[in-house]
Order: C-alpha cells, then structure tokens, then sequence
C-alpha cells in the first residue's frame, strides 16, 4: 500500500469543530499508508492541521520575519529597517509560489474520495469543501502577488518526458473567477452551525468563504476599475496573465457585494461591541478571542504552549518586558497618525507641533528657536482625534497594562532668549539614573520607553515617539515563551462592510445606480457609517456630500492599520508608485516621527510642561543620512514569477 506524500507536521493549533474530538492530542502519523490515515478522524485531522499551517500570511505571529514585515512600509518602522543597500525592497518581495501545497491540497481531496467512506454524509463534504477552500485560499495568495498562474486541480505524477506536464499561466481574471466559482460550489457544505453552539473561527465556514469572496472580487473588480492605470504602466501581458479588463470591473465589484448581503442572511456575525470606551472597544476586537466576539470570521490561532505567538514580546514597551533585547520593536510613525481625522471635524489634519508653519527637524541640532505649540500634558497634542488611535497605538501619554509608559524624548530647557536647548541622557543603559537640575526642580532627561538615537545597543526603545497596542497581549507575562493567545485575525466582518463600501462606490463611479433594489452610494454611505458609528459614535457619521473616494482609502488606512491591507491596498488601485516613489520630497515617501520633550524652567509657568519635535525616522537610512524615502517599483505591482523550473510556456511579470 503507497505512503501518503503528505508529511504530517502538526504545527497548526485550530478550533475544534462539534464532530472533531482530540484534534490537539495527535500522535505520530508518519510512515503510516494512506488508507489508516484516512480511516479516522483523528488521521484526517491531522493532515488538515498541516494544510492550514502552510497557509501563507506575511504578518503571522510566530516568527520574527512576519513581525518586522508591519515595518517595511508607512505604518511603521524599527531598528532593522535598513533591507537592502537602497533602503527597499525589490521585486522579489512577496513572491510566492508554492505548488507543493496545491499538490497535497489535491492529493488530500483524492485521498478523501478513496479512503474517507467511513464519514457521514455530512462530514465527507465538509472535509471535501474545506479542503477546496484552503487550495481557494492558496490561489488568492498566489494571484493577488504574482497575477495569473496556472489552475492546477488534480495530483500530476511523475513522467518521463516532464515537457508534456508543462502548463502555461491562466489569465488573471480566470484564476479570481476559479476561486469566486469554488467559493460559490462549497460555501454551503461549510456551515455547520452546531445547535446552541458558536461557528468556529480557526476552520473553514461559510463565513469564511464569503469573507474569500468579498476581498477577492474586490481585488479584482478594484484592479478592473482601475485598468487604464494598469495599461498606462505597463503593467498588462497581451496574454492577460497580468491585468484585468474593464469591462469585468462590475461583475467583480457586484459579487462584492453579494458575499456581504449572504453573510448578512447568516445572521451570526456583527461588528464588536463589547466595551463602552470606544478605544479600548477597537483594541479588544483583536485580543477578545471567546465566542462573544462575533467580528472574527477566520483566525490563525495560537494557545502560546504548541503554538507559540511571539508578537508581543516583540512590540511590548520595552519598561513592561522582563526579557532581555526585547520589546519595542515595531515603531508607528506619524505619517498613519496623522491620519486618524478629528472626531467633530471630520478632518484629516496632521499633528501641529508647531504654531505658524509646521517643519521638519534634523536631531543633529541641540538648540532651537522655533515657535513650539505647549501641552500641558504630553496627551493633549492627540486630543479630539478618532478613538481608534488610542485602540491602536500607544503615544506618549499612554498607560499600558495598567501602567503609564514614559515617553519622553529628552529636555527642552528654557534659555533666556526663549530658545531651547535639548538634553537626552547618553545611552539607554543611562536612562534610569539620569536627571537634570537639583532638588524639588530635578527632571528625569528621557524616559525609559524613549525615543531614542539609533545608535549601539539602543535599538529596543522607540525610534519614533510610538508603540503598538494593537494585538499586543495585555495580560501580564504573555510575552515570555511565546505564552501569547492573541489570535492572528485573516478575516473580520469590520473588513467586509469596506470591501462592501469601496465596491459600491466604484459601482456608482461605473454608472451603476443600484444593487438589490438600493442606491450603490447610498449603500456605501451605510457600510461605512456602520464603521465609523462604531468607531466614534453618531458624530462620527459621514454626510453624503462627505463620502469620496480619498475618505474610502483613509478610513481602510486606519481601521485595517497593521492587519496587511496598506501595501495590497496601493497596489490594486495602482498608486503604490507614486505613494512611495522614493522621492525625498514627497511627505507621503518619508517616515516622520514625533519626539516629545518636558520643558525645563524653573520659575516660569511653562515648566514641566511639554513641546514636540517633527523630524525625519531616523533608521530610514542611517544615523548621518536619516530619511531615506521608500521607493516601490513598477516591477513590484507584479512579484518575480520563477523561471527555473524549465517551463518554456511561463513569461516573466511586467518590468522584470
């Protein structure tokens, strides 16, 4: 009897489904023939539980890589960020080509077909189109980096003339029209509702494939929409496997909405409301991982002893981790501040800093005599801005774990001409035992979270005056071993209402007045407001005349901040180019940081009060060279396809 191919490798830890007992108590399957895997539950499991690890996501939890991927664009920044020579990355960014896992993908479908006949009925499709939802799953990464590949739906054996297996790449458009067709073929064998039960969050459900639906006909529908950007550069392959034509926008945007309407009709999932503080209410839709948290759909999870989640031990203040060169490290920058709009205003308006004309700064310079704005608290330069700041990012001012972090850059003292000059203690070991003045008038010169200069040993305190809350584990001692259960959200219902929202826009753009019976605008208004109510409460509402296509962009910017939406986002609307075109001029290209500092001056009434300073984030390029802007190619729209597999039917991706 063969072997199975799989290697059975239990490195997923999932929710268990009513009918899957001892799914975390597996044995050792190796070296057992196919037909007693599949004999049991247990066997068939633990393939499964293979399947889903694989699963590719850039921001997963467990190792370091993932976490420092939030880093490489406009949401944040660490100490590492110096990539390549240039300061970027290339075209091989993101490329993914895994089709060893499509392979087993479909040879556990056939296994399932041969040896699974013990299942009920209702068990043997289930496994079959959860199956064929993890091989959708595979698809969308594949597609959404590298554009058409070849749809590939069966085991390929090995021949003597390999020539004769040789698959040329499918269009773009049939490859998202593959994964919307499986969708629709298996969502219904996925809804298993047990009675008086919750859906599971860490399998596949219908759910779940409608949350696939909705990104993936936005994706698509978004890049149609999009298509004379897309020719104009250079970015469609006369065969199509790059590019998909306008004339498809519509359909795509509709099945958007479609999945959205469906999940809708489960009457199972709705936006988390499960504290009255509207920041602490955003915070918790990603650490809440028990059944009241109906906003998750899909999640990677973690129980921190087989699955080990390091995230929070990396992001975490560095003053509230106990480990060693820990901490810190995933730096917000002011550039996503700022756009978190003013609640009674609705304006994006970056920070003021500064009264008169707002600048840049270079930390070189220990005196200034600019007209700095003065905060009684180093909180109030962040007041009245949208709740979600506070949910997402800890600024100076900011508790943690029940405690307030220390963010303070360095000294502003008063000289009599009304200039400042600036004390930061000498290094980070220093911090604690460093202060300025004697007595009742001694400060504390920098705090113990930072900012701080990039140099040796300082690299785990902020570089930018900001930390991370969102999905950093608030329960005490988390962050040692890896002991974190903060789920990895994939999809959430809060993503569904934009992906809705956007679709329903362009729909109206496209000239498509209604869907089912309502006006698109309208409709995107509902989807959107739905977020933002939930985000700010009523006065948060957009107004009809207020909803355009730039507010649909900002609010994905801040409500999907850090879940890996920004970088796709740019890319499909195909303005990653100019966002990030590298040049040092462009305020959209630099990271910006925002250092805070305690006013010395004694016998004046500004004392101890705060001032800030705007500048450059230092580790975008170097300590002499800070700034470094970043620079996204044409060539990176579409990822470096493999060319070595001696394929003669593959042609390489635009500009490479």
């Amino acid at each position: 009897m063969k072997k199975h191919s799989i290697i059975i490798i239990l490195a997923a830890v999932l929710a268990v489904l009513p009918s899957c007992s001892g799914w975390l108590n597996q044995k050792d399957w190796n070296a057992i023939s196919t037909e007693d895997i599949y004999s049991s539950e247990q066997g068939i499991n633990s393939i499964v539980a293979n399947l889903y690890s694989r699963l590719r996501y850039e921001q997963d939890f467990q190792t370091d890589s993932e976490s420092y991927d939030l880093c490489r664009w406009d949401e944040a920044t660490n100490y590492s960020q110096y990539w390549t020579s240039s300061g970027n990355v290339g075209i091989d960014y993101r490329s993914y080509y895994d089709y060893t896992l499509v392979r087993e993908v479909n040879l556990h479908i056939e296994s399932l077909k041969q040896y699974a006949n013990h299942l009920s009925e209702e068990q043997f499709k289930y496994y079959i189109a959860e199956a064929r939802f993890i091989r959708a799953m595979v698809y969308f990464t594949l597609v959404s980096r590298m554009g058409g590949v070849p749809i590939i739906e069966e085991t390929m054996e090995y021949v003597d003339d390999p020539s004769t297996l040789m698959r040329k790449r499918d269009k773009e458009s049939d490859v998202y029209d593959f994964i919307l067709s499986e969708i629709d073929k298996i969502k219904n064998d996925l809804d298993v509702r047990p009675s008086g039960g919750t859906i599971t969050k860490s399998r596949a459900t219908k759910g779940s494939a409608l949350a696939l639906k909705s990104r993936a006909a936005l994706y698509a529908g978004s890049m149609g929409y999009n298509h004379k950007r897309n020719v104009e550069k250079g970015l469609d392959l006369p065969s199509g496997a790059t590019g998909i034509p306008a004339e498809r926008a519509n359909d795509y945007l509709q099945q958007c909405l479609d999945a959205l309407k469906e999940l809708d009709e489960m009457n199972y999932y709705s936006l988390y409301q499960g504290d009255a503080n509207l920041s602490d209410n955003y915070y918790k839709i990603f650490t809440d991982n028990t059944a009241a948290n109906k906003e998750i759909i899909f999640y990677k999870a973690y129980d921190g002893v087989n699955v080990l989640n390091y995230f929070t031990q990396r992001a975490l203040p560095r003053s509230q981790t106990s480990i060693d060169k820990s901490g810190a490290q995933i730096n917000p920058v002011l550039n996503l501040v700022n756009a978190y709009e003013l609640l009674d205003t609705h304006e994006v308006k970056p920070i003021e800093a500064y009264n008169g004309e707002q600048t840049v700064e270079m930390l070189d310079e220990t005196k200034s005599s600019l007209d700095y704005k003065v905060f009684d608290h180093p909180e109030d330069i962040f007041a009245g801005r949208d709740p979600r700041l506070a949910g997402t990012i800890l600024y100076p001012g900011s508790s943690f774990r029940g405690s307030p972090l220390d963010l303070q850059a360095g000294l502003a003292i008063l000289e009599p001409d009304g200039s400042y000059t600036f004390e930061v203690a000498s290094s980070v070991a220093n911090i604690a035992t460093t202060f300025h003045g004697e007595g009742d008038e001694q400060m504390k010169v920098t705090g113990a979270d930072g900012p701080f200069r990039v140099l040796e040993g300082n690299w785990y305190i902020t570089h930018t005056g900001f930390l991370l809350r969102k999905f950093v584990d608030s329960a005490s001692g988390s962050e040692t071993q890896g002991e974190s259960t903060v789920p990895y959200i994939v999809f959430r219902y809060g993503e569904m209402l934009l992906n809705a929202a956007e679709a329903a826009f362009l729909l109206n753009q496209n000239g498509v007045a209604t869907y089912d019976g309502q006006d698109t605008k309208a409709l995107a208004l509902d989807c959107i407001n739905k977020i933002r109510e939930r985000a700010g409460g009523e006065i948060f509402k957009l107004t009809d005349a207020e909803l355009t296509f730039d507010r649909i962009m900002n609010e994905r910017r801040v409500e999907l901040a850090f879940e890996d939406h920004r970088y796709n986002d740019l890319k499909r609307w195909r303005i990653a180019d100019e966002v990030w075109d590298g040049d040092r001029e462009n305020e959209t290209a630099v990271l910006y940081a925002l250092w805070p500092y305690r006013i010395y001056a004694p016998n004046n009434e500004n004392h101890g009060k705060w001032i800030y300073r705007v500048v450059r984030a230092e580790n975008r390029g170097s300590t002499t060279d800070p700034g470094l802007p970043i620079k996204f190619d044409l060539g990176m729209y579409y990822a470096s396809y493999p060319m070595n597999e001696g394929n003669t039917l593959i042609e390489k991706n635009p500009h490479h």
